[in-house]
């Protein structure tokens, strides 16, 4: 099928408009992933930096793979402008898509998942609060050392300013 659009019969351009239909799949897919892997990071606090390039990734990936669905479209716009032929041809596809494009489809569609996947696990750091039972004993110590402190300051306050007015 090295045609072009304009020489296809209309059960050509339907394998091609089925070939579009397969790969919009795959992008929602992507698109659905990224979007998920966005709101984990931001509901369980991923620092700034990690979410930013998470989004950086999934944009990228999903305008290339936008790149690789637009080259398909011209089949839908030549379809639409022969609408006789669906009456001629019938809506149903009477030509199996080849093998080679189930598995090029399924190359860049593994590739793009398996960079999200990646990007997603490596920068997927929530930040938490790391405090044992020795760190929080020593923050109770250290308050009530501080509130002591700060009792014996005010009774030498207020002891002081009679020492010397007797003095």
């Amino acid at each position: 099928m090295n045609k072009n659009f304009n020489e296809m019969s209309f059960d050509e351009l339907k394998c091609y408009r089925r070939e579009v239909l397969w790969r919009s799949l795959g992008l929602l897919l992507v698109i659905i992933l990224v979007i998920t892997g966005m709101v984990f990071m931001d509901v369980n606090h991923v620092s700034p930096s990690n979410q930013n390039r998470f989004r950086g990734i999934g944009l990228t990936t999903v305008i290339a793979l936008f790149g690789y669905l637009k080259p398909l479209m011209v089949a839908n716009r030549v379809m639409r402008d022969h609408p006789d032929w669906v009456k001629k041809s019938g809506f149903g596809a009477k030509i199996p898509l080849p093998m080679a494009w189930h598995v090029k489809r399924l190359c860049v569609l593994g590739a793009s998942l398996l960079v999200i996947g990646v990007g997603f696990t490596s920068l997927y750091k929530p930040q938490v609060q790391q405090t044992n039972v020795q760190d929080q004993i020593d923050i109770i110590q250290m308050d009530h050392d501080l509130e002591r402190e700060q009792k014996f300051d005010q009774v030498l306050d207020t002891i002081t300013p009679e020492d010397k007015k007797s003095e």
